[in-house]
């Protein structure tokens, strides 16, 4: 598998997983009808895809995370990324 280089629009957010300090890092894509959604990985693995709703509920797209984590990072995501 090949590295991932971060670019300019990603960026890492921490997470305590299991007691140990995890870098996620995100990556902001759009769809072809300019819907936001972020790809989430650790390490070189992607582990999820995220939506936020216009309820402002985060979803999951793509990936097995729980719900806790799923509205940990959406959470993160809305710190670091919002205006």
């Amino acid at each position: 598998m090949k590295d991932k280089e971060i670019g300019p629009d990603e960026f890492d957010i921490h997470l305590d997983i299991d007691g140990a300090d995890t870098i996620i890092t995100i990556k902001p894509e759009e769809t072809s009808d300019g819907a936001r959604y972020f790809i989430c990985y650790i390490g070189p693995d992607r582990i999820t895809q995220l939506r936020e709703e216009l309820d402002g509920k985060w979803e999951q797209i793509w990936g097995i995370l729980d719900h806790w984590m799923v509205d940990s990072i959406g959470r993160e995501i809305n710190q670091r990324h919002k205006l």
